[in-house]
């Protein structure tokens, strides 16, 4: 971006490009010279339960929660560790699966009420090999990821690394709430063929 779009903090808005380590396994992000920037509280969000993003420093910078009950599985993101709706950041939205095995996600930030068109757009590919981050509907990438292992990231100048982050941590778990209604279907499954058979 040619001048600095900060989300979370103008702090985290960097006049080149980024390169970050996401420790998937930790929670943990570290940059290019293996100083730990952040790590979260929960190192993996569950159905009823809530991420904290802390600052090195233990700092809480923000707070990731998840509406699992609707039918595009959002998730909110607010500053520091509130859910207050007056400390709304921004929050995402699976929105469909591309034809080409890409997910979408639709990032909507807290002023955008009508959320008529997103903000951002995450599109990751199937088993989370990769995804980028675009600006809106258009074409300019702001971010990157290739799956490693953990997740090795390059964030443009002038974006907001701690926003990326927290969207990566959403990426990371957000087939989890997928998978377990998976796992729970295949589960009961059985159980409501003997019902149904006797």
């Amino acid at each position: 971006m040619e001048h600095p779009f900060p989300v979370i903090d103008l702090s985290y808005c960097a006049p080149h490009t980024i390169n970050l380590q996401i420790k998937t396994d930790k929670g943990a992000t570290y940059d290019g010279n293996g100083v730990r920037l952040f790590y979260t509280k929960s190192p993996r969000l569950t159905l009823h339960d809530r991420c904290v993003l802390c600052d090195a420093g233990g700092k809480p910078i923000l707070t990731l929660y998840w509406k699992i009950m609707t039918m595009h599985r959002r998730c909110q993101v607010f500053m520091g560790e509130s859910n207050d709706s007056s400390r709304l950041l921004f929050s995402v939205k699976k929105a469909e699966l591309l034809q080409s095995g890409v997910m979408r996600l639709e990032v909507f930030l807290a002023y955008n009420k009508k959320e008529s068109e997103c903000d951002f757009r995450v599109d990751v590919v199937s088993g989370k090999r990769s995804c980028h981050v675009y600006a809106g509907e258009s074409p300019t990438v702001v971010a990157s990821m290739q799956n490693n292992g953990g997740f090795n990231v390059f964030v443009c100048r002038n974006v907001d690394y701690a926003f990326i982050v927290a969207l990566l941590m959403i990426v990371k778990d957000i087939n989890f709430f997928y998978d377990e209604t998976w796992n729970f279907a295949k589960a009961i499954t059985p159980v409501a063929l003997g019902i149904m058979m006797t």
